[in-house]
């Protein structure tokens, strides 16, 4: 195999990759070889991370949005299908059947054997083959199973084996293209060891997943030997980020490994990867090129594969790839007309009335200053599990509830996550490590650092209720936590407290690795954001004052506005429209 790369290196963890970094999102220059038989120019599609997002509707604005979804990448597919007529192959890298309120209605209704919209929108669109998400375990292996069985495609997860040892998901497909003498195409899938601990209540004992490296290696050998001609990886795994948990402490294998895999595997003509919400184009290393295209359906990565055909197999002479935005393209009849019912209902759902407020609670200041809409989640987890503290994020900076009724909506912006409440018993020493964790978000203020880190995204800040604290910026992390007392008394390293936070987090997920062996003291299975709406069902009318309780600050003061700054310029932070009250869909 001949590609002509831009001389240059990636770095992977202080291994240098040698091979080749193309700018993202620009399409090297091709120099194939000369073609000594019939030439082919295959094409793949991809999406990943779509999370849900089908149509162009934001669920939790009630309005509609341009932007991405799948109804607009399958026009784009559709094109190239259009161009380049039984030569294009259509692949996922994982996490479709989590990410919105239309993704959680249809996990309910999976009970009553109803079609998944997200399923029934990709078979429209014949994609061809999927990886596993670490997302597709929330709602539970049987919403998974009722997914599979509803597809007409695979989902593929070579590194998921059961509890008897047996694959729990098909390791590799092989579909041909062309006609008759065309190419074979095997598609390779697997996905991120960490649902181990992210979905631990809902793997255990049931399924586990191993390293991705060597099952991807021995999954292309297999493919090889049955006659692929070319070997197409889907990942769900970033490139080389570093893993949001400690790797070390768990025996959990590495998190994102998709760099590892192109360095590593022979054999691969092309990896397309998801999970780190990032996008890339025309990368190489080694001989393998690589592409993620952006989450949500906001872009489709389409990477164009020549092939040669000598001594009776086809041979990859020549690959680059491009990522096209959703944005500006029209949406498939097809998809919408498979994905109406479910979005009407959705529609009807998010609006729904759940109670009251007289003044807005805003959430864009609340990762620099206590706010009353952190503390409503909050006084909820405390109460529900009876805890001495309790932890939550902010998840999203434009979450908000405006004055007047509250709606399923808000209350889904406000935690969008199908989190399970759950309390671990903590010493003091835990608590102020736990806190130092937290404030590693921020940069030092005074210093050329940034003001809110790069790497680390607002969903890994976490707050606390029920101790008082300060974080002083103008300390270099890891001693930013100046105060901490609990009822009025300094904190010592042998105090013990109950603390209730999300399963996730609990898991160590994020980074929070004194949370590691914590006793658990209480657990439940109904998500947090169910529980927030209970609670204001039940309260009919709320207030920030039924809740706020100013427990923590950032000192110096002149650190916050540059945070404040910073965090909402951030590339992790999603800026979509404001929550609408109740309407009628368009």
């Amino acid at each position: 195999m001949s590609r002509t790369p831009r001389a240059g290196r990636v770095r992977f963890r202080g291994i240098a990759l040698l091979g080749l970094v193309a700018a993202s999102g620009t399409a090297l220059p091709l120099r194939p070889r000369r073609a000594r038989g019939a030439g082919f120019d295959l094409v793949v599609a991809a999406t990943t991370d779509v999370h849900g997002r089908l149509r162009g509707w934001d669920y939790y604005a009630n309005l509609p949005d341009s932007s991405r979804g799948l109804a607009r990448v399958a026009t784009v597919v559709d094109s190239l299908r259009a161009a380049a007529p039984g030569r294009v192959v259509l692949v996922d890298a994982g996490d479709l059947l989590q990410g919105t309120p239309l993704t959680y209605l249809a996990a309910r209704a999976s009970a009553r054997n109803a079609t998944h919209p997200v399923i029934a929108a990709m078979n429209a669109m014949g994609y061809d083959a999927v990886a596993v998400g670490n997302h597709e375990f929330n709602y539970g292996l049987p919403v998974l199973r009722a997914a599979v069985a509803q597809a007409h495609f695979p989902f593929l997860a070579a590194n998921a084996v059961t509890a008897s040892g047996r694959r729990a998901f098909p390791a590799w497909r092989i579909v041909h293209r062309g006609g008759a003498g065309g190419p074979a195409v095997a598609i390779v899938g697997a996905t991120t060891p960490g649902s181990n601990l992210w979905d631990r209540d809902n793997l255990r004992g049931r399924l586990t997943i191993g390293d991705i490296v060597p099952a991807v290696h021995a999954a292309v050998d297999s493919a090889r030997r049955s006659g692929a001609d070319v070997v197409v990886v889907v990942l769900h795994s970033g490139l080389d980020e570093p893993s949001s948990y400690d790797t070390a402490g768990t025996h959990v294998a590495s998190e994102n490994v998709a760099a590892r895999v192109a360095y590593e595997v022979p054999g691969i003509d092309l990896i397309v990867y998801g999970h780190s919400h990032k996008q890339m184009a025309d990368t190489t290393i080694g001989t393998t090129l690589l592409m993620q295209p952006k989450n949500w359906a906001t872009s489709v990565g389409v990477a164009h594969l020549q092939l040669e055909r000598r001594d009776g197999r086809w041979h990859v002479t020549a690959a680059r790839s491009v990522l096209i935005p959703a944005a500006g393209h029209g949406e498939s009849p097809a998809v919408l007309a498979a994905t109406e019912r479910a979005h009407r209902a959705t529609i009807a759902y998010v609006t729904t009335p759940v109670g009251s407020t007289a003044v807005a609670w805003r959430a864009d200041s609340a990762r620099v200053v206590d706010t009353p809409l952190i503390d409503l989640i909050l006084d909820v987890e405390r109460r529900t599990a009876h805890a001495d503290l309790a932890s939550t994020a902010a998840f999203a900076l434009d979450a908000s509830l405006d004055s007047g009724a509250i709606t399923m909506a808000e209350l889904a912006r406000l935690y969008p996550y199908e989190n399970t409440l759950a309390a671990v018993r903590i010493t003091g020493r835990q608590l102020r490590a736990y806190l130092e964790q937290s404030a590693r978000y921020f940069g030092t203020f005074g210093t050329s650092e940034p003001a809110v880190s790069p790497t680390i995204p607002g969903y890994n800040f976490d707050i606390v209720a029920g101790a008082d604290y300060t974080i002083d910026l103008s300390k270099p992390a890891g001693s930013r936590i100046t105060s901490l007392s609990v009822r009025g008394r300094p904190v010592a390293d042998t105090d013990t407290f109950t603390l209730a936070l999300n399963n996730y987090r609990q898991s160590g997920g994020g980074g929070y690795a004194m949370l590691r062996g914590a006793p658990v003291v209480w657990s439940g299975q109904t998500e947090i954001r169910q529980l927030l709406i209970d609670a204001v069902k039940a309260r009919g009318r709320i207030a920030p004052s039924d809740v706020f309780t100013r427990n923590w600050s950032i000192v110096p003061a002149a650190a916050i506005a540059p945070a404040y700054a910073a965090m909402h310029r951030s590339p992790w932070e999603h800026r979509g429209p404001r929550v609408a009250r109740p309407a009628s869909p368009a």
